[in-house]
């Protein structure tokens, strides 16, 4: 039974713009703070004057600084929460009982409240040639996904195809929404299309007090925000790509919606699907009476329910332990839900795959599809990982 692991995550390190940023954007590039005199504050990135995380205590507050420097945990091997130690990486892997790992960024979905389009384009790409260059130290059980300028949709494209095809990254990643702009806006179909082009994963992915998120702004605590901001921001996305009809649009999409466990699925797909299923049914598709409550009238453009995307092998969630898998199970299928470790967060939990190979009520293939074969399809990577002796271990589920 391989383990991909959908959803880990590094911080960046705090010199990654020195070290990668084009130099013409070198007077304009982001630096790390400190609060002064705060014991628990690690640093925060600052751009175009504001702060990620967001400070304590100001609408829709993120986590105390970013923490990188020593490892995180007691019983990590990496020196630290980069991606620079990749034998001790390697090595944390081997304890939690992954194969290969997909790494998802921490901080840097920032980039997405950036004003200037340029900087936030050569943000990303410094970060991409990082976990590029990073990765490429152990190929086969290390993989990444892109960082790309939404708030510049042609950018993100080009950015989206030059990290793919040049840099062998699996996939791109990106907020649920931009700034307050869903991605159902039109001005995003160039993004989606390369996506599709290119025939990669698509990841949407929160970050508390990082970015801007659906809701997260009510609250100047990191218990409300945290709770709030990431399953609202995935919603948010699943239900405005459904609107857009984006994935019959572009037939090679498919999306994972990440770090916010499963049981949200079956409620949002039958929710979603219920609205679609009315629309269709009812005046409202295209009514005279309703041409003006929004943008060219109520009617949807040709789309399914979400359980139909499910059921194709299209959109995909993460999932956690503590949940009632069997009864997410019996509602959508298994063959959507993807482990993710969440290394090295401090809410990781380091027995997440021995304690999915002993749920009781699933069956040996259900499991196999949660721990590997589900990320497998969903990040096109092979079934099969180097031994110690040389030779392929492979797993059943195709």
């Amino acid at each position: 039974m391989i383990v991909i692991d959908s959803d880990g995550h590094m911080h960046e390190p705090y010199d990654l713009f020195e070290r990668y940023l084009d130099r013409a954007y070198w007077s304009r590039r982001p630096r790390i703070v400190k609060i002064e005199g705060h014991p628990l504050d690690h640093g925060r990135w600052m751009f175009e004057g504001k702060m990620a995380p967001r400070m304590p205590m100001t609408p829709g507050v993120g986590a105390g600084g970013l923490r990188y420097k020593g490892p995180r945990h007691a019983r990590m091997h990496a020196r630290d929460d980069t991606l620079d130690d990749v034998p001790g990486r390697l090595a944390d892997m081997d304890e939690l009982g992954i194969d290969v790992q997909v790494v998802y960024p921490t901080a840097l979905p920032w980039v997405s409240d950036l004003h200037d389009h340029d900087l936030a384009a050569a943000c990303c790409r410094a970060y991409n040639d990082y976990v590029a260059a990073q990765c490429r130290q152990a190929p086969e059980r290390l993989k990444a996904v892109a960082l790309v300028p939404m708030q510049d949709p042609s950018a993100a494209a080009e950015e989206a195809r030059r990290a793919v095809r040049e840099l062998g990254l699996v996939g791109v990643t990106i907020p649920g929404i931009v700034g307050d702009e869903p991605l159902s806006h039109p001005k995003f179909l160039p993004f989606f299309a390369a996506i599709d082009e290119l025939d990669t994963a698509l990841g949407l992915h929160a970050v508390t007090g990082m970015h801007y998120t659906p809701w997260s702004d009510c609250f100047r605590d990191f218990f409300s925000t945290h709770i709030t901001c990431m399953p609202f921001s995935m919603m948010v996305g699943l239900m405005s790509m459904i609107r857009a009809g984006l994935f019959e649009r572009f037939a090679n999409l498919r999306v994972g919606y990440l770090e916010i466990g499963a049981s949200w699925l079956p409620y949002w797909a039958w929710w979603v699907g219920h609205h679609v299923e009315e629309w269709e049914e009812t005046n409202f598709q295209g009514s005279p009476d309703f041409a003006d409550w929004g943008e060219a009238s109520y009617k949807l453009p040709p789309t399914k329910r979400p359980i139909e995307y499910i059921q194709a092998g299209r959109i995909y969630s993460g999932f956690e332990t503590d949940e009632n898998l069997r009864q997410v199970i019996d509602n959508i299928g298994a063959g959507c839900l993807m482990y993710a470790s969440d290394y090295p967060h401090g809410d990781m939990s380091w027995t997440r795959v021995p304690e999915t190979r002993a749920m009781d009520g699933l069956s040996d293939a259900e499991k196999d599809a949660l721990l590997g074969g589900n990320a497998a399809r969903f990040y096109k990577l092979p079934l099969t990982v180097p031994t110690a002796g040389g030779q392929p271990a492979t797993t059943g589920v195709r």
